[in-house]
C-alpha cells in the first residue's frame, strides 16, 4: 500500500473535503453536521469546527469569502470565513435531503440537488434567492458541473441520466437516454467539448457536447467497482476515487490508465481536492481518515505520456515524408497500462511486507 504524505484521523465520517481556490484554506464535513476546517502547514490538524447542520453536511463549497454548505437535514447555508459565522441559512431549502451542491456563476448563482431528483437554481443576492425548480429525475441527484462561461449547468442522476440546463434562460436543454448504471460523478473536460460521468459499474461515460442524447464513448475502469468521486486534474487528466479504496489517474482521449495514487485500505473514497498549493490531492474516505499524496509521480507519468504523444507525432510525419507505403506494423507501440486493483494493492502490501523481514 502506497504511504500517505500525511493523514489525519477523524472521530466522525467525513464526507465532502475542499479547499479555497485563492487562499490557504481547507475544510472537511462530517456525518454530524459539522465542518472542520484543517491546517496542512507539517501535519494535517485541526484549526476549527463550526457545526451549522443538524445532520449528516454532505456538501462543502468554498466561494470568496464565504463557505456554502447542504445537509441532510434539508437545509442550504452561507457561513462566514473570518468570523465562521451563519450568514444566511434556508432551513427547508429543498423538500427532502439534499445531495449535490455547484457554482454555476459570479460566485453568486448556485444550483442545488436533492435525494428525489430535484434541481433548484439559487441566486444569493436577491431577496427571493430561488431562480428555478425542476424536478427532472426520478432519482437522487449526484453531481452538477458547468462550463467555463457558467451557461450550461449539467446535472448527473441516480436514475442513469445526464441532463443539460440553460441556467441563464433556467430551461432544460436535453436529457440523456438513460445509462446502464447510476452515475455518481459528472465532469466537463477537454475545452468544454467532452462530459465524463463515472457510474457504479466502474465505468467512465463520454457525452460529446451538443449530442446529448446517448453517450459517444464508454471506458471501464474497474469492473463492478463504483467511480465514487472525480477529480480533474488537467484537461486531460482524471483522479478517480473508487468504492475499492483505491485512488487511480487515467488519462482520456487516448484512453490511458496512469498512476496509482494511494488507498483508503478497502475503505470507499468519500471525495477529493486538490491542496491549495496544488502539490498535493487530498481525500477523505469511509475509514475515517484524511490523506494527503503527492502529485509528483503523476505529473511524471502525464510528462511520459506527453512525450510519447509528441513522438509518435514526429514519427508519422517522417514515415509520410519518406515512405507513403510503410507499414503501420513499423510504427512503435505506445506501452499500454493496466488500473491497478485492490487485490494487487493487496497483493503488493504483502510482498513489501515479506521484503522487510529478509
Amino acid at each position: 500500500m502506497k504511504k500517505p504524505k500525511r493523514n489525519l484521523k477523524l472521530s466522525s465520517l467525513p464526507f465532502d473535503i475542499a479547499s479555497h481556490p485563492s487562499h490557504e484554506l481547507t475544510a472537511v464535513s462530517n456525518i454530524e453536521g459539522e465542518i472542520i476546517f484543517l491546517s496542512l502547514k507539517d501535519d494535517i490538524s485541526k484549526l476549527d469546527t463550526i457545526q451549522p447542520h443538524s445532520d449528516s453536511c454532505r456538501r462543502i463549497l468554498f466561494s470568496d469569502t464565504s463557505l456554502l454548505s447542504i445537509s441532510s437535514d434539508k437545509s442550504f447555508v452561507v457561513s462566514d470565513l473570518e468570523t465562521k459565522k451563519v450568514q444566511k441559512k434556508f432551513t427547508d431549502a429543498h423538500e427532502n435531503a439534499l445531495y449535490a451542491l455547484c457554482e454555476v456563476r459570479d460566485g453568486k448563482v448556485f444550483a442545488t440537488g436533492d435525494d428525489e431528483g430535484v434541481i433548484k437554481l439559487w441566486d444569493l443576492r436577491k431577496e427571493d434567492p430561488i431562480l428555478m425548480i425542476q424536478p427532472e429525475h426520478s432519482n437522487f441527484i449526484s453531481s452538477f458541473s458547468v462550463d467555463s462561461t457558467g451557461s450550461t449547468l449539467l446535472a448527473a442522476s441516480g436514475d442513469g441520466r445526464l441532463s443539460v440546463w440553460n441556467s441563464r434562460q433556467r430551461k432544460l436543454i436535453a436529457r440523456s437516454d438513460e445509462c446502464d448504471s447510476e452515475l455518481l460523478t459528472c465532469d466537463v473536460v477537454r475545452a468544454n467539448s467532452k462530459v465524463v460521468c463515472g457510474d457504479g459499474e466502474g465505468v467512465l461515460n463520454i457525452f460529446t457536447w451538443d449530442d446529448w442524447g446517448d453517450i459517444s464513448d464508454r471506458v471501464p475502469v474497474q469492473e463492478e467497482v463504483s467511480i465514487d468521486s472525480v477529480l480533474c486534474y488537467s484537461e486531460q487528466v482524471l483522479v478517480l476515487g473508487c468504492m475499492d479504496g483505491v485512488i487511480r489517474a487515467t488519462s482520456l482521449f487516448p484512453h490511458t490508465p496512469l498512476s496509482h495514487i494511494g488507498d483508503h485500505a478497502d475503505s470507499p473514497i468519500e471525495a477529493m481536492c486538490l491542496s491549495p498549493d496544488e502539490e498535493e490531492i487530498l481525500s477523505v474516505g469511509h475509514d475515517y481518515f484524511v490523506r494527503a499524496w503527492c502529485v509528483e509521480k503523476l505529473n511524471e507519468d502525464m510528462k511520459k505520456l506527453s512525450y510519447e504523444d509528441s513522438d509518435g507525432d514526429s514519427h508519422d510525419s517522417e514515415d509520410g515524408d519518406s515512405d507513403s507505403d510503410s507499414s503501420e506494423d513499423e510504427k512503435p507501440k505506445r506501452k499500454k497500462l493496466k488500473h491497478i486493483s485492490s487485490k494487487e494493492i493487496k497483493s503488493q502490501e504483502s510482498a513489501d511486507f515479506f521484503s522487510d523481514l529478509a
